[in-house]
């Protein structure tokens, strides 16, 4: 039987108990929003004892499913001011499932810092006042030399002890690197609940019980043998997610000059391509890494420097996208390192490539500085004036700055994709009910659908509107995305999955299942965002998308208003 382990933080109790009716067969994202939904007052202090802070092993964590063991953390969003879901690989969702824990609770706040270690006995709390601003990095070693090779460790970092809007919560891979829970600031929360770090030992758990055996088995060996095939795991393989740097410029849609420009001369020194001969070039280096379990895909790379010590796993797409073209750097080997701060601090890159930008736009920096704008990140961890001011994102930087392009919406800052040219994705950015998040439904061009048209300025509500849906889901699944996008171009895949998620359940689940789970999770994080204040009215993107064309492509974010109301409909 799944259980929800339940922590008062203030009396240092705790409880385990069977999943309450509402939340059953649910995992994931699902879980998530809706213990947050049902618990959490909308209107509440995002950084007060009222917000709840979530962490929702997937529906089918634990299990053999490829790709199946990403982490989601849930909370009310001390950035966006609307619910909120952040995930992450590593190795804490399957160490939960082995315990039989499908999500673990926070609730209030401890009066001094707490690392909370959780096994099979339950819970132990002790203190982690002597590690007061210390970076994940050491938080991982301390835990590992303390507890052992067989523990997962879900840490902050100083920005989210600082309780910075911008700060990332920090899940351990197998080998003991940070993958990070970037978006919303939910680290803050983790912060203002005084707790340092959680660690994670299933040591004597067991496996996951699976009553249809038969039909999980057949179903796994199909769903592995569609996923190996597909084209797009072969190139994830050799370049990991900055493959996407060549292709996104040569669309003119890489965010440049803070989404000024579309295209980045730079971009060939920053792209998949010279970022796998820097690593092939270094002892030690990866260019094929696994952030958890049970991954077929490996498309993580570990950046090492000369002598082969490690920089930072994984430097992807976005990061390149965000700090390097929008900032206008092109120097791989100082992104490395500001990608290797941000994951120690605690920082979401996204948000604060966003944030350099507007800096760099105020003048405060030379556009393309990239020591400078190091500095200005490991300023952060040091609580300088201009580095807390960076730590609480894009939003408030330019707001601080005077600067009046702001890329965000809901006041998180967009990803490495310009609305003007993929407008599917701009419409996603607009109405996700997390703020701009590509994730939540990122609409690029497929081979498998030559007949979509990603800049057209009709026909982009229902894409997103699908998309939003469908990854909805798959958060809940704990499937990681990568995994998620070849049953998107072969539709026996889905079934093959959702015949898994039928096993695991013990539950008939028609070929519709993961569309109308998406939508009941995207009506629930939709009404709690209506009750915090945050409408339709917010479903926009910022004006200077429709007003300024982009360069080099002369375009405009054009869709209808209509169309972005649409989608929750």
């Amino acid at each position: 039987m799944k259980k929800i382990l339940r922590i008062n933080l203030a009396k240092k109790e705790f409880s385990l108990s069977a999943l309450p009716e509402f939340c059953v067969n649910l995992g994931g994202r699902g879980l998530t929003s809706r213990l947050v939904a049902e618990e959490v007052p909308p209107g509440c202090d995002a950084l007060g004892d009222e917000n709840k802070l979530v962490f929702a092993a997937g529906i089918l964590a634990g299990t053999a499913v490829p790709n199946s063991g990403r982490l989601s953390i849930g909370a009310k969003s001390p950035l966006t001011g609307t619910i909120k879901e952040s995930n992450a690989g590593g190795s804490a969702a399957q160490k939960m499932a082995r315990l039989g824990i499908q999500a673990i609770v926070l609730e209030g706040r401890a009066e001094t810092p707490l690392t909370i270690k959780i096994d099979k006995e339950g819970v132990t709390f002790s203190s982690a006042s002597d590690f007061s601003l210390l970076g994940n990095l050491a938080c991982i070693a301390h835990c590992r030399q303390t507890y052992g090779d067989g523990v997962a460790v879900i840490s902050i970092g100083p920005a989210g002890e600082m309780l910075l809007k911008a700060s990332a919560i920090s899940v351990s891979s197998p080998d003991f690197l940070p993958r990070m829970a970037g978006r919303g600031g939910l680290a803050a929360v983790m912060g203002a609940k005084k707790v340092k770090m959680l660690v994670i030992d299933d040591s004597g758990g067991t496996a996951i019980a699976i009553k249809e055996q038969a039909l999980f088995k057949a179903s796994l060996k199909s769903f592995s043998e569609g996923l190996l095939g597909h084209p797009l795991t072969g190139g994830l393989r050799l370049f990991g997610t900055p493959i996407l740097v060549g292709m996104i410029n040569e669309m003119g849609a890489l965010p440049t000059r803070n989404f000024s420009q579309g295209q980045f001369a730079g971009a060939e020194k920053i792209s998949g391509e010279s970022l796998a001969e820097l690593v092939k070039s270094r002892p030690n280096g990866e260019t094929a890494h696994r952030c958890m379990h049970g991954c077929v895909i490996s498309c993580s790379n570990v950046v090492t420097d000369e002598q082969g010590k490690t920089v930072v796993s994984g430097l992807e797409y976005e990061t390149l996208a965000l700090i390097g073209a929008n900032c206008m750097i092109d120097d791989l080997e100082v992104i490395a390192k500001i990608n290797a701060a941000c994951n120690d601090i605690g920082l979401d890159t996204m948000d604060i490539g966003g944030a350099i930008a507007v800096a760099m736009e105020a003048g405060l920096l030379p556009w393309g500085d990239a020591n400078k704008a190091l500095a200005l990140v490991e300023g952060i961890g040091k609580g300088t004036e201009n580095g807390k001011i960076l730590g609480h994102g894009c939003h408030y930087a330019a707001e601080q700055f005077s600067v009046k392009r702001i890329p965000t919406v809901k006041r998180q800052c967009l990803s490495g994709y310009d609305p003007r040219v993929l407008k599917g994705t701009g419409v996603t950015y607009a109405t996700s009910t997390m703020g701009a998040d590509h994730t939540c439904g990122n609409a690029l061009p497929s081979p498998a659908n030559p007949s979509y048209n990603p800049s057209a300025a009709t026909g982009q509500g229902p894409v997103s509107q699908f998309l939003q849906r469908y990854f909805a889901a798959i958060d809940s699944l704990g499937l990681c995305l990568f995994a998620a996008l070849p049953p998107l171009d072969m539709p026996e895949l889905q079934k093959h999955l959702i015949e898994c998620v039928s096993a695991v359940l013990d539950e008939s689940l028609d070929d519709q299942y993961l569309l109308r789970l998406g939508a009941m999770i995207l009506e629930e994080e939709r009404k709690f965002n209506l009750l915090s204040g945050i409408g339709p009215e917010q479903d926009r993107l910022p004006e200077f998308f429709s007003k300024e064309a982009l360069r080099p492509g002369g375009t405009t974010f054009d869709v209808p208003g209509e169309e972005l109301d649409m989608v929750h409909r």
